[in-house]
């Protein structure tokens, strides 16, 4: 059968009748067509065609042009015999009234209604999610600067990202935070197609592996989604979907970067469809980043005076202790590269395979550090018992190391099938395995700036993933969803003593590490039920087992034997359609997460005054558990604009948290399952064409986190969660009109704390976290067919501020793209 494929107008899907469906549809997708409404479709692509969704326009049905009529259940086709000549006729219909749309778009232009797979694990229609998604689209990510996921995630409702999370700061994960409705980013899911990606080690995440050429959308689901995704899903799931081969694009980009962006980016990325059916994609991207000057040594006085110095500029640190900036250590440039590769091959018109392997790879050095203190003679200062203004200040050479070099690289393999059964049933087969590197040193507290004793911190980890959906009506009112997961992490660190902690290659003897390994199996169902012609009620559910062994290292290996913990996760969803442009939704759900190999088994030893510190995991941690039930709706005001309201409330329970088991030198501080929170909140959004050229997104949300007990900290009990800022709000502007596009965006965040007894109130010192505005601006224009250039202003408002490290200031960065 000849393959086609047509992508809608906005005013089009306005005119035509989407149902749910599995992933069996009357029409498949294959080469596109050229269409008049071309221009605004690829303004809006979301990477879905008409393959993803039956279509029946107003008055007609499909199955009227069918050889054999169409068996349907609940509007999905359980039998789809097709005739060449007679399918081309309906198509041509389909066409007729996506043209006669696109006419009269000039003067009402309608809302695209993505369909979305993240909330349901089927494709659904926006409006229908039992959840407040937010889509970022590829049209978004290209409208912005983003060189890594984080930047193209700036304007998601109650979404907070911070330091590696964002291409224009730090270089790798260990550096980034983030979180979903005041749920840090280890208690959030992040998922590549489906199948978890955080690292094996922490349960963070790498922001830099997605390759941002290869994305077709985002969903961000907020809320309790264990009932689908089992572990991490307690503040919500992101789900990254990557491009596929369904049409041809050929693209390479070179980007100049001035100021805080210093550096260089190119990529070149390809996809295409055959006419045997054998689809291809793949892409190279590299970066190269100088850096800034973000982190900065600041000492507190402590003992007697020592060599009198100048230079100290007096702060205070976070806490409000005074204290003095004495230095800063220098700029960490750092090299990234990404190249993916995938297959894709259609068995028949409706089933497919695929296989593929995606590479990242980061590699992070050093600059000279800086110090600000002189003696009397005008030589620098680095070490030594000082006087600063008449106060004893304690200063080690050691105090300006910034801890690299460091390594993170992670290659992910993957193999799947998705096809039909035949009689409404489909078949969804996933597997991936990911395999990391991670690696950095640390300097002793007696080693100088570039040499001296340190340790290496070697933590390979490895992540495997594999999955099998089956989805299928029962009768004309509910739809199947059921499945097996399995999900495995292995962690190995090893640290060695190095005779230069500045190079790698020193290294000695193993000073400790440890093993673990933890597995969860699974089984997952939904049930979507059809209650009545308004109302649509979700019913899921999902059992988990969690089974993990491991062992550690100091001076003795202690092994600790397999044990395992269940989770029941169930979850009930309600989506009514009050009217045409009016839809509420509701739910209340459970869910877990299970602990991080690094909870159990790790055992850290640091120096601290008058001694060290060892900080220790606990192999009997249990899984964390949350709660979550939410109220909200949206309400379209025109075709193209609509309003979203959303209130939520959270309880957890179980948090792991460092409990000071001995406060004085040797210290030990022990990992424990010790608190219990609560999060509530508020998300607003608005979105809608002001024009026919300028498009308008605005959301807000308020988060309300407080501790309710924690036996580890109870000076934290009544105290914010870290990483959780009770107001953020972000507002963004995008225009297009002829060659011509650009869009002005801000983003405010208010104050976050580091402390869980919230006493860092200060702001504007080194290693606050600030309450700060970022305004940015990116203009474009089209040269030619196939040739545009972007230039971008990032802080526009030169904003000085603190997320830990110092934000970027202003800076400029330039692309040409050129696309065939």
């Amino acid at each position: 059968m000849k393959q086609l494929a047509i992508r809608l107008s906005p005013q089009a899907v306005k005119s035509l009748v989407i149902r749910r469906r599995p992933e069996s549809s009357i029409l498949r997708v294959g080469q596109e067509t050229a269409h008049p409404c071309e221009p605004h479709l690829n303004r809006l692509d979301t990477g879905l065609t008409v393959s993803q969704f039956i279509l029946s326009p107003p008055k007609v049905r499909c199955d009227e042009f069918l050889e054999t009529p169409i068996t349907y259940s609940r509007g999905i086709p359980v039998s789809t015999p097709l005739h060449h000549g007679r399918m081309m006729f309906a198509l041509c219909c389909i066409c007729s009234l996506t043209h006669a749309a696109c006419a009269a778009e000039d003067s009402d232009s309608g809302v695209m209604e993505l369909l979305v797979l993240t909330p349901t694990r089927t494709r659904i229609s926006l409006s229908d999610a039992p959840a407040a998604v937010t889509v970022v689209t590829a049209r978004d990510i290209q409208a912005k600067n983003a060189s890594r996921l984080g930047d193209a995630l700036d304007q998601v409702p109650s979404l907070y990202l911070r330091g590696g999370a964002l291409g224009q700061s730090q270089g790798t994960s260990g550096t980034s935070g983030m979180s979903l409705r005041g749920v840090d980013q280890s208690r959030t899911l992040i998922l590549l197609d489906g199948q978890p990606i955080q690292d094996a080690r922490s349960g963070k995440m790498n922001w830099q592996f997605p390759f941002v050429d290869d994305i077709a959308r985002v969903e961000v689901v907020p809320g309790a989604f264990s009932s689908l995704y089992g572990s991490n899903a307690i503040g919500g799931a992101i789900n990254i979907i990557s491009k596929q081969p369904d049409r041809h694009e050929f693209t390479a980009k070179v980007k100049k970067g001035w100021g805080d962006a210093g550096g260089e980016d190119a990529s070149i990325y390809l996809r295409d469809k055959l006419d045997s059916g054998l689809g291809i994609a793949a892409g190279f991207g590299y970066q190269n980043r100088d850096s800034y000057v973000n982190d900065f040594v600041v000492r507190t006085p402590s003992g007697l005076p020592g060599t009198p110095v100048t230079g100290a500029q007096p702060v205070t640190t976070r806490d409000g202790t005074p204290a003095y900036l004495v230095g800063d250590k220098g700029t960490t440039p750092w090299r990234s590269a990404n190249a993916t590769a995938k297959l894709y091959y259609d068995l028949n018109d409706r089933s497919r395979i695929h296989a593929g392997i995606a590479h990242q790879e980061t590699n992070q050095g050093y600059t000279r550090s800086n110090t600000y203190l002189k003696d009397g003679a005008g030589n620098p200062v680095w070490s030594g018992p000082l006087d600063i203004n008449g106060q004893g200040v304690a200063l080690t050479e050691s105090s300006f190391a910034n801890n690299s070099p460091l390594h993170e690289a992670a290659t992910r393999y993957f193999m799947g099938y998705d096809g039909n059964l035949g009689n409404g049933y489909s078949l969804k087969l996933d597997f991936a395995k990911i395999s990391r590197a991670y690696s950095f040193t640390f300097a002793s507290s007696a080693a100088t700036w570039n040499s001296g004793l340190g340790s290496l911190y070697d933590t390979p980890n490895t992540g495997l993933d594999g999955s099998a959906q089956l989805t299928f009506p029962i009768g004309s009112r509910q739809l199947i969803v059921a499945g097996l997961a399995l999900h495995n992490d292995t962690a190995n660190q090893q640290i060695h003593t190095l005779a230069d902690w500045r190079n790698p290659e020193t290294r000695t003897a193993v000073t400790g590490s440890y093993n673990g390994d933890s597995t969860t199996t699974s089984f997952f169902a939904q049930d979507e039920i059809d209650a009545t012609k308004a109302l649509t009620v979700y019913l899921g559910a999902r059992l988990d087992n969690w089974e993990t062994r491991g062992d550690s290292t100091v001076t003795t290996t202690t092994l600790y034997p397999k044990r395992s913990a269940t989770a029941f996760s169930p979850k009930v969803s309600a989506v009514y359609r009050a009217t045409e442009a009016t839809t509420l939704r509701a739910s209340f759900g459970r869910s877990f997460r299970a602990p991080t190999n690094e909870d159990m088994y790790t055992t850290s030893v640091t120096p601290i005054t008058g001694g060290t510190r060892t900080t220790q995991g606990d192999p009997a941690l249990q899984p964390e558990r949350g709660s979550t039930w939410e109220a909200g709706g949206e309400f379209r005001i025109t075709g193209n604009t609509k309003v979203t309201a959303t209130y939520y409330e959270t309880r957890l329970s179980n948090l792991i948290y460092l409990k000071q088991v001995i406060t004085t030198p040797p210290a030990l501080s022990l990992r424990i399952n010790a608190a219990k929170a609560r999060i509530r909140g508020i998300e607003l959004g608005a979105t809608g064409r002001l024009t026919s050229w300028l498009e308008l997104d605005a959301n807000y949300a308020y988060i309300d986190s407080v501790m309710l007990e924690n036996t580890a900290d109870p000076l934290s009990v009544g105290k914010r969660l870290t990483d959780s800022p009770r107001n953020i709000a972000g507002a963004g502007l995008t225009a297009r009109q002829g060659a011509w596009s650009g869009s002005l965006s801000a983003r405010h965040v208010s104050h976050s704390f580091f402390t869980a007894q919230n006493t860092d109130t200060v702001e504007g010192v080194p290693g606050s976290y600030d309450a700060h505005t970022m305004v940015n601006a990116r203009l474009g224009y089209e040269f030619g067919k196939g040739v545009r250039g972007n230039v971008a202003i990032n802080n526009l408002l030169n904003t000085k501020a603190y997320s830990y490290f110092l934000l970027p200031g202003r800076n400029v960065t330039a692309e040409m793209e050129f696309s065939f």
